[in-house]
């Protein structure tokens, strides 16, 4: 068996919003934030969905209703945690075997009435095989998930 090393990418984010409304605009609210361009269908996505429940679908869907999947609920615990898979491997396909998904999980921590820090470990990018190396590299990047946390941060806020 082949020795594979196991790369989290990790990356870090506060908001001065309590906790639920943290949590609620992450998982209910991620069309307004995740940027425009980070689509994998052929048409923009109009809407996110993450359907509230673990085996709950994480999916794009674009202005004619065609849905285009980038993974399911593993764990749901509500205003704390969300774990998602993803299914997205280096050549930005989805691929439905999830022995072959990575796992995003993100932890959301109240450090004041109105402060949370949203913390995201994206782990088992093994699973998606060869080039798994060079595509942590690419989401540890400046145009991935912290990218993807500063717009979440910043809608976050203003929403309030």
């Amino acid at each position: 068996m082949e020795n594979t090393e196991q790369i989290v990418v990790r990356k870090t984010v506060r908001v001065q919003i309590p906790v639920e409304r943290a949590f609620s605009i992450f998982v209910e609210k991620m069309e307004t934030w995740w940027p425009a361009t980070h689509h994998i269908a052929p048409h923009p996505f109009q809407s996110i969905v993450v359907e509230p429940r673990v085996g709950g679908k994480w999916f794009e869907r674009d202005a004619n209703g065609n849905e285009c999947q980038w993974g399911q609920v593993l764990a749901w615990a509500p205003p704390r945690v969300v774990t998602l898979s993803w299914h997205l491997g280096p050549d930005w396909k989805f691929n439905p075997d999830l022995a072959s998904a990575s796992e995003v999980e993100i932890r959301f921590t109240e450090e004041a009435q109105n402060r949370t820090l949203v913390e995201l470990a994206h782990s088992e990018l093994q699973r998606h095989g060869e080039g798994y190396q060079q595509y942590a590299a690419a989401l540890d990047g400046p145009g991935a998930w912290i990218a993807i946390l500063t717009s979440y941060a910043t809608t976050a806020e203003a929403a309030e």
